[in-house]
């Protein structure tokens, strides 16, 4: 495993507060009451000339998401309880408000991966002088997209497109030597971080449609174990990219074809 045992526990750690906070949720009444107290607190920002509010905040809570390196912000959760709200006061009439919040957050994303840039950046020279392994590991990584430097630009519209925490490809981007476009990579990246966005504003619609459909009632319960799953699977889907030995599978890649040719 390529990542040290300091961040395993650390990851370890944020499982358990999940566990935790669902358990406290769920068997808690009063617990219970103050979570759903603050969701609807929430919800107050869409409202009326609120919603410029709620675009500012959109950015910014985007931007502190992608900032955010190891660490996850709860982005796709206020992006979720915004579009809800909107929805909830103006229907389907709303579309063009929920898409504008998705826009405003992609922005954010986008602009948050400047964090990881720059850390790359200095982390390059770490690298260079330290023998961690999860810096060794992230390196491994971008050698994976720059060793295609025609497609590197599709790899990150993908990697931005999909809701899976990429920080690890912007401080491989950071810590590579080769010469790197940062602009033309944060174009891309903004084009994909959209489609990232605008899934989560959209998404209430999508449950609401489902629960039409299997006439299922939507309440605050369903909507906290959801979050709460989803947050699961970022945390997972991070691990695995900091922990899987990228390094040994290029490697090892190499060799097939260097055998093939």
């Amino acid at each position: 495993m390529a990542v040290s045992r300091r961040l395993s526990i650390v990851f370890l750690l944020f499982y358990v507060c999940v566990i935790i906070y669902l358990l406290l949720y769920l068997f808690v009444p009063d617990f219970q009451d103050a979570i759903n107290n603050s969701r609807q607190k929430l919800a107050y920002i869409t409202e009326g000339t609120n919603y410029f509010w709620a675009l500012f905040i959109s950015l910014i809570i985007c931007l502190l998401g992608s900032a955010s390196i190891g660490f996850p912000v709860p982005f796709p959760f206020i992006l979720f309880f915004f579009s809800n709200s909107i929805i909830t006061e103006f229907g389907h009439s709303g579309l063009i408000l929920i898409f504008g919040l998705g826009i405003a957050g992609g922005l954010g994303a986008a602009l948050g991966e400047l964090t990881s840039f720059l850390l790359g950046r200095g982390a390059q020279k770490m690298a260079s002088i330290s023998e961690s392994k999860t810096l060794e590991n992230v390196q491994g990584f971008g050698r994976l997209v720059l060793e295609h430097p025609k497609s590197m630009y599709l790899y990150i519209f993908i990697a931005a497109a999909l809701p899976i925490p990429d920080d690890p490809l912007w401080i491989a981007l950071g810590m590579s030597k080769e010469k790197i476009n940062f602009f033309k990579c944060l174009l891309f990246g903004w084009i994909g971080k959209n489609f990232t966005t605008l899934f989560y504003v959209f998404l209430p619609i999508l449950i609401n449609l489902g629960i039409s459909a299997s006439e299922v009632e939507l309440n605050d319960v369903s909507s906290v174990i959801t979050e709460a799953l989803m947050l699961i699977a970022t945390l997972t889907i991070m691990f695995f990219i900091l922990a899987f030995d990228w390094n040994k599978f290029i490697d090892k890649r190499s060799k097939i074809k260097a055998k093939e040719r």
